[in-house]
């Protein structure tokens, strides 16, 4: 048998006794700087959607929890709506008022039959690439690219493309979480109260002759609907309808019926084409929409 060296011997000696030492001295710091976790996170965490969609303006499900139980506002989750409100109110033993469902709506509706290009885009099927490149191919420059980065980014399915290639919207599986709304580089998305089932389908600015010469259905500045908005709920602001939803509890019947282009999204026109026949639902969003009644 042949003897260890000794200076061998000290060496492992020395490195279980370091290791022990290590070993006293991280459970000692462990037990110094351990900060206790408040269930109370783990619980608001469970509460939510777990989608991560950043919507409230956190990194994330666990971040947003950790602010709740901070002492951030209960409502910042888009995803999970009223209900999800309601339990973190619940959870932190506090009050949440009335809140209200929003959903995303589109202002236009210049489809590839009603609006066209100015040129033929090749290059790739992002409506922010398509942006930088001259503008977009779009005749009408504050019209809808086509392209669908809005449905691409949505995490929750509830936007699809149209043959006209536009964004159809659901509005049972919308969040309002916002998403689509940064992504469209136009600002053709907004949020708006779920129960309001009337809107402006245009975004322009020209005026005209600017507007009917590239679409059919775009708003021409005329001030019909402000006119005859018995509300008052209708101003025209750099050629375009602003509408005052609250003022007017959403009802800008007036001003769909006498507008020209019929510009005005009503969707009960929409709903009754949908089940009528094939193409009407085409002519009751568009340029050749039958008057509300």
């Amino acid at each position: 048998m042949f003897g260890i060296p000794p200076v061998i011997l000290w060496a492992i000696g020395s490195m279980v006794v370091l290791g022990a030492l290590f070993s006293v001295g991280l459970v000692i710091a462990a037990r110094r700087f351990h900060i206790e976790e408040d269930e109370r996170i783990v619980q608001a965490q469970a509460l939510l959607p777990g989608v991560n969609c950043g919507a409230c303006g956190y990194a994330g499900c666990q971040s947003y929890a950790e602010a709740v139980i901070k002492g951030e506002k209960i409502t910042f989750c888009a995803a999970g709506g009223p209900d999800v409100a309601k339990a973190l109110a619940e959870l932190m033993g506090v009050e949440v008022g009335d809140l209200q469902r929003l959903r995303a709506v589109v202002h236009c509706q210049g489809g590839s039959s009603r609006c066209m290009d100015r040129f033929e885009y090749v290059g790739e099927a992002d409506c922010r690439a398509a942006q930088i490149m001259s503008g977009g191919p779009k005749a009408c420059v504050y019209g809808c690219l086509g392209l669908g980065s809005c449905a691409k980014a949505c995490p929750f399915g509830a936007i699809q493309m149209s043959e006209e290639g536009l964004p159809v919207i659901d509005p049972d599986k919308c969040t309002a979480c916002g998403i689509c709304v940064r992504t469209c580089p136009r600002n053709l998305i907004s949020l708006l109260p779920a129960e309001y089932h009337m809107y402006l389908g245009c975004s322009s600015h020209d005026r005209g002759k600017a507007v009917k010469d590239v679409c059919e259905v775009g708003c021409i500045a005329c001030g019909l609907c402000v006119k005859n908005d018995p509300h008052q709920a209708t101003q025209l602001v750099d050629n375009l309808p602003v509408l005052d939803f609250k003022k007017a509890q959403g009802d800008f019947r007036k001003g769909a019926e006498v507008c020209p282009m019929h510009c005005f999204v009503v969707e009960e026109l929409l709903e009754a084409a949908q089940s009528a026949a094939p193409g009407a639902a085409e002519a009751a969003s568009g340029g050749r929409a039958a008057p509300a009644s």
